[in-house]
């Protein structure tokens, strides 16, 4: 991952976690839990497919919902688009 790609993806993601967080939810940081923070399921699936819409990648289910963060997503949006 180059330096520059990391703050760019996050920027992607966050603002699609904007789009459909719960007023509750909208101030997690980056490594924060979402379902702590007041995500449920859904909300989260909506989140992960959004994304994807967005940067043009599928994420790996198993690995964001294992540590449901937005640091992860990023993480997760930036390895697939090396693929």
């Amino acid at each position: 991952m180059r330096p520059t790609d990391y703050p760019r993806v996050l920027e992607e993601v966050e603002a699609c976690w904007r789009d459909i967080a719960p007023e509750s939810a909208m101030k997690l940081a980056p490594h924060d839990n979402l379902f702590e923070g007041g995500a449920d399921s859904f909300t989260f699936i909506r989140l992960l497919r959004s994304v994807e819409a967005a940067c043009d990648v599928t994420l790996p289910l198993l690995e964001v919902f294992e540590t449901p963060q937005l640091a992860t997503i990023t993480r997760c949006v930036i390895e697939a688009r090396r693929r």
